[in-house]
């Protein structure tokens, strides 16, 4: 996911995603996504689950090399994990070409109520490496873990250097997690317009099993077994 960034309701200084440590992003993927998220961000952590991933590929429909797949998939993840996600998915042919990629990121700050969807209005259609190309598409909607609005634009995005323009498209879901602090943002963006209708339905079909799942304390360490008194 190419980097994330949001200003501030009043449209000042950027605030950068918020890590949480007390429960983690699932959604109930069904073989269109595949889990690229680390939690050390270690070379060695993304090797082996790349190399997880590439077991999942049938071998007799791959038009790539393994050790191609497994170096890409590697890539991705570490890229992907600098800018501090929730979650990471990524979707592929089934003979190992990239199509689409996702990241789920919180916002908020402590002890700062967030603004409710209304007020959060003017932040919808803001990235910070690209533009809106024509008429973004925004919808109100309901899903099982809170209210959300749904964002569907064509981006023009900056390329390196000034050299030319680069189009996606994206679509953006901003939730309101009911019993939560923080906005979630569930991004996913693609290249191939020719394949707008499956990406756009592999989306849709997946964020309304986005859930959140505490994360279970850590176990005490067992006491010091005691010694016996000296007589």
């Amino acid at each position: 996911m190419t980097e994330q960034e949001q200003q501030s309701t009043d449209g000042s200084a950027p605030n950068e995603p918020v890590p949480e440590d007390d429960f983690v992003v699932e959604f109930d993927f069904d073989g269109g996504w595949l889990g690229l998220t680390l939690h050390e961000g270690t070379k060695t952590e993304a090797r082996k689950m790349a190399a997880d991933l590439v077991r999942q590929f049938d071998p007799l429909r791959l038009g790539v090399g393994k050790r191609a797949l497994q170096r890409e998939l590697e890539e991705h993840a570490l890229s992907v994990h600098e800018s501090g996600p929730l979650l990471s998915a990524v979707a592929y042919t089934d003979s190992g070409v990239f199509l689409a990629d996702m990241a789920v990121l919180a916002y908020g700050e402590d002890g700062v109520t967030r603004p409710s969807p209304k007020e959060y209005e003017g932040m919808l259609l803001k990235w910070s490496y690209a533009e809106v190309k024509g008429d973004a598409q925004i919808t109100e909607v309901e899903l099982p873990i809170g209210p959300a609005v749904r964002v569907q634009a064509v981006l023009v995005e900056k390329r390196r250097f000034g050299w030319g323009k680069k189009l996606s498209e994206c679509v953006r879901y901003w939730v309101w997690p009911t019993g939560h602090e923080e906005i979630l943002l569930v991004e996913a963006r693609w290249l191939n317009f020719e394949r707008s209708d499956e990406l756009t339905d592999l989306v849709d079909r997946v964020v309304p099993s986005l859930r959140l799942v505490p994360v279970p304390p850590e176990p005490a360490p067992p006491p010091a077994p005691e010694h016996p008194s000296e007589h």
